[in-house]
C-alpha cells in the first residue's frame, strides 16, 4: 500500500546521531536515489554536554562544553543502485566545565581551547558508498566508508573539533514501507562495524547499531530514533595514563541515545526539520547531554525520482544527514 499524501510532500528528512569528535560520519540509509539524483542537506545543531559516563556508567560534571555546528550533506545516485554520500562539518564549541576535576584518580585540567571561548574550525570529511539490493519489499543496502581530518587541528581537551584520527565503517542498513501493516509508515535498521585509526597503538573497535522510525501524520511525517553503540576494544584508564594530557583522543564509549523528530514540506523538491536527541545511558567517558538541530533538505534531479516516487526508495522519502552527538 503506497501513501496517499499530498504531491507536495517529497522529502523527508531524519538526522542520525553519532560521536562528537567524529561529527560529519553520515549514516547511510538504505535506499538509493535514482541515477544522477539526489539531494543536499543543511543542517544547523545545537549541542549541550553537561558531563560524562564514567567507566561503570555513573554520571559525573566533568569537562562539559557548548557546541554549535552547520553540517552540509550531498547525497547522490551514481547508478540506480549505488549512492554517494559526503558530508562535512564545522564546528564552534565552548568549554564550560570545572577548572579541574579528576577522573579515575588523575587531575584534569582544560586544554589549550578550554578558555570558555567558543573556537571554531572544519572538522572530518565523510565518505561513504552504498549498494541497493531487494528482498522482496525489503531494501537492503551493504555500506563502506571512511571519515578523515581535513586539517591539522588541536586534540587535547573539550573544546576541540574532533579526535584526528581516520574512521573506518562497514556495514549494512535495511528498510522497508510499512503500510501493508501501518499505514504512512517505514522502518529502518543500521548496522555498522568501525574501527579508528590506531595512534600509540591505542585500538577502538565498536559496533553501531540505529533504529529509526516514522509515520506520516497529514501534511508531516513524525519518527523515533535511537542510537546504541557497543565498545569492542579501548584503552583502559591505567593505559591512557601514560599520556593522560591528550586522554580524549583515545576515550573509546558505550552510549545508548534515544530522539524525536519532524519534517515539514515547503516547497515541491524541499522540506524542513527538527530533531532533538538525548544521551540515557553510557559507559568508559560517554557525553552526557543533549542535542537539538534544525535544517533543510533540497532534492534535484531531472525528475527527482530517486527520492519521490522512482523505484528504489519507499513512500516515504528521506535522505539522512549527520548529526554532532556523542
Amino acid at each position: 500500500m503506497r501513501l496517499g499524501l499530498p504531491s507536495f510532500i517529497r522529502v523527508v528528512v531524519m538526522i542520525a546521531c553519532v560521536y562528537t569528535a567524529d561529527a560529519g560520519v553520515a549514516r547511510a540509509q538504505a535506499w538509493v536515489p535514482t541515477r544522477g539524483e539526489g539531494s543536499v542537506s543543511l543542517t544547523y545543531q545545537n549541542y549541550d554536554v553537561v558531563g560524562h559516563f564514567d567507566v561503570f556508567g555513573h554520571k559525573n560534571n566533568n569537562g562539559g562544553t557548548h557546541s554549535h555546528a552547520v553540517v552540509t550533506e550531498f547525497d547522490y545516485g551514481v547508478t540506480d543502485t549505488l549512492g554517494l554520500t559526503i558530508s562535512l562539518p564545522v564546528i564552534a564549541s565552548k568549554y564550560t566545565g570545572p577548572p579541574v576535576y579528576f577522573v579515575g584518580g588523575h587531575e584534569t585540567n582544560p586544554g589549550p581551547l578550554d578558555d570558555r571561548i567558543y573556537h571554531a574550525a572544519l572538522q572530518d570529511v565523510r565518505i561513504e558508498v552504498r549498494r541497493l539490493f531487494w528482498t522482496k519489499s525489503i531494501a537492503v543496502a551493504p555500506f563502506g566508508g571512511i571519515s578523515f581530518p581535513t586539517h591539522d587541528y588541536q586534540t587535547i581537551g573539550e573544546a576541540v573539533p574532533g579526535r584526528h584520527r581516520r574512521d573506518y565503517q562497514v556495514g549494512v542498513s535495511a528498510g522497508s514501507d510499512l503500510g501493508h501493516v501501518v499505514p504512512n509508515a517505514y522502518l529502518q535498521v543500521r548496522y555498522a562495524y568501525g574501527t579508528l585509526q590506531r595512534i600509540d597503538d591505542i585500538p577502538f573497535t565498536r559496533s553501531n547499531i540505529d533504529v529509526e522510525g516514522g509515520k506520516a501524520v497529514r501534511w508531516l511525517v513524525v519518527r523515533g530514533l535511537v542510537n546504541w553503540q557497543i565498545r569492542h576494544q579501548g584503552p583502559t584508564l591505567d593505559r591512557l595514563s601514560d599520556d593522560w594530557v591528550d586522554h580524549d583522543r583515545f576515550i573509546a564509549p558505550s552510549f545508548l541515545n534515544v530522539g524525536a523528530a519532524t519534517s515539514v514540506p515547503v516547497t515541491h523538491s524541499a522540506d524542513v526539520y527538527a530533531l532533538y536527541v538525548v544521551a540515557v545511558a553510557g559507559s568508559n567517558g560517554a557525553h552526557r547531554g543533549q542535542l537539538f538541530a534544525v535544517g533543510t533538505t533540497w532534492g534535484f534531479g531531472r525528475t527527482l525520482g530517486g527520492l519521490i516516487g522512482g523505484h528504489n526508495a519507499p513512500s516515504i522519502r528521506r535522505a539522512t544527514g549527520p548529526a554532532v552527538f556523542q
